[in-house]
Parts: C-alpha cells; sequence; structure tokens
C-alpha cells in the first residue's frame, strides 16, 4: 500500500476561519474588511465555484500564500 501525500486544491470557508484560531463569520469578514482597508486584500472565491457547505471556496495556494504574505504562518520549502 502506498500513501500519496496531495495538498487540497480548494478550502472553504468554514476551514479558513478554524485556520484562523476559530474566529466567527463575522470577525472574518471584519478582517476580510481591513486586511482590503490596507491594501492586502483575501484572495477572491475560487472561479465556477459556488458557495455550498462550509461557505466560499478559495484555492488553498493562494490562502497559504495570502497568511505567508501576512506573517500568519512560516514560509515553506515546497
Amino acid at each position: 500500500m502506498m500513501n500519496i501525500h496531495l495538498k487540497p486544491v480548494l478550502i472553504n470557508r468554514e476551514n479558513v476561519q478554524a485556520m484562523l484560531g476559530g474566529i466567527s463569520r463575522t470577525t472574518f469578514w471584519r478582517k476580510r474588511q481591513a486586511w482590503e482597508k490596507n491594501g492586502t486584500p483575501f484572495p477572491k472565491p475560487a472561479p465556477g465555484t459556488n458557495p455550498g457547505k462550509g461557505g466560499e471556496q478559495y484555492r488553498y495556494c493562494d490562502v497559504m500564500r495570502f497568511f505567508e504574505d501576512q506573517g500568519l504562518t512560516e514560509p515553506t520549502q515546497d
């Protein structure tokens, strides 16, 4: 048996909120507004996706790059 480790392609809003410490939907909305005002907008939802259970869907790589740029995570070496 072989294990293959793949990074997720999409991540939903609920998972992003959990990654930010379990913040509420309102707090996430306020943070997005603040980031936009500071000139560092949160990534746009992935094109061609619809909000489903868990909210908008974002590209995982865009979210992780944003977190690194904001200093919320350590830079990765891929």
